[in-house]
């Protein structure tokens, strides 16, 4: 009965496999998370006025509103804060 270990060794080079397996899996999980984490895209429709100087002001306003539009109302607080020079 001591000879007969060919199931036993069958059964754990399975179970060593599989573990391998889904440690490989995992591991591309967490590098395909840490990649899509590190990418941040913000479509921004800016518009050029007279040739290439920029409006840099409604710019930052139209990324501000675009990151956060619950925001809106204290960044149009702030805008007519400052345009009143108060």
């Amino acid at each position: 009965m001591l000879d007969n270990k060919r199931g036993q060794v069958g059964e754990t080079v399975t179970w060593v496999v599989a573990t391998i397996f889904l440690i490989v899996i995992l591991l591309l999980f967490i590098y395909a998370s840490i990649a899509l984490a590190k990418t941040k895209s913000l479509n921004l429709n800016i518009k050029l006025s007279s040739g290439n100087s920029v409006d840099w002001i409604n710019s930052k306003t139209q990324m501000a509103y675009s990151i956060n539009p619950a925001n809106k109302d204290k960044i149009q607080v702030w805008i007519s804060k400052e345009n009143t020079g108060g």
